[in-house]
C-alpha cells in the first residue's frame, strides 16, 4: 500500500475557480455534486475505523476546497495518548477505503463533471 493514495483530475483548480466566478448557487451545487464523490470514500472509512472507535470515525468528513476533495478527521485531538492515532487511522480506514473505491470514485467524479457540464449548458 502506498503511503499517499491520490486521484487526480488535471485542471480540477482551473474549473473550480469558474465556477466560483460563475455566482454562488452555480459555485454552491458544484461544491455539493463533488462532495457527494467523497461521501463514498468517506462511508466506507467509517465501516472500517468504527470498530476500533465509533467516535472517532464519526468524525471524518467530506471537504470540497479549490485543491480538491477529500475526507478528513474533523474532530480535535482529545488525550495526546496515543501520537500516532492520525496515521491509524489512515492506515486501518482512509486509504484502504480510497483504494478499494477508486473505480467507483473515478466513475463518480466523472459523472459530477457530466452534471455540472450539463447545467453550464442550461444556463446558456
Amino acid at each position: 500500500m502506498s503511503s499517499e493514495a491520490t486521484v487526480r483530475v488535471k485542471g480540477y483548480q482551473e474549473f473550480v475557480r469558474a465556477c466560483d466566478r460563475a455566482g454562488k448557487e452555480t459555485k454552491r451545487e458544484v461544491r455539493e455534486t463533488f462532495r457527494a464523490v467523497g461521501e463514498v470514500v468517506r462511508a466506507d472509512a467509517y465501516q472500517k475505523f468504527e470498530k476500533y472507535s465509533e467516535r472517532t470515525a464519526a468524525g471524518y468528513r467530506t471537504r470540497v476546497r479549490q485543491r480538491g476533495v477529500s475526507v478528513e478527521q474533523s474532530l480535535r485531538k482529545t488525550t495526546g495518548k496515543r501520537p500516532d492515532f492520525g496515521k491509524t487511522q489512515m492506515r486501518k480506514a482512509l486509504l484502504p477505503a480510497l483504494e478499494e473505491n477508486e473505480a467507483t470514485v473515478i466513475r463518480e467524479m466523472e459523472n459530477a463533471l457530466d452534471r455540472v457540464a450539463n447545467q453550464f449548458e442550461r444556463a446558456t
